[in-house]
């Protein structure tokens, strides 16, 4: 009998430490989507305009604590469409599913 008990109270706590476990994953995947979405507002020099993407000379992005740097940002929707090679502009990123840096929003300055 004190063995059923124990059988018992063994896969019990099994079958905790997996709910815990799950829980943890879960918290850690929903924290890791959430700093995807953030978006962080830079300002730059527009390089080159390609098709679907865009290079920018960037000053610094402190929330990223980004140097200034030059680097290629893909285009989200119709971001872009009047933005020309030479134009001061003022843009918002987030890093997309793919985990490149997506142009959420763009404009002269």
């Amino acid at each position: 009998m004190k063995s059923i008990s124990l059988a018992i109270a063994l896969a019990s706590m099994i079958g905790f430490a997996q709910a815990a476990s799950h829980e943890h994953d879960s918290h850690q995947n929903m924290t890791s989507h959430a700093e995807h979405a953030t978006l962080h507002q830079g300002m730059g020099v527009v390089r080159t305009v390609g098709a679907g993407k865009m290079q920018i000379a960037h000053e610094p992005i402190p929330s990223l604590d980004w140097p200034a740097m030059t680097m290629w940002f893909e285009l989200q929707g119709h971001a872009g469409q009047s933005i020309q090679v030479g134009n001061h502009v003022s843009f918002k990123i987030m890093q997309g599913k793919n985990k490149k840096w997506v142009i959420e929003s763009i404009e002269r300055k």
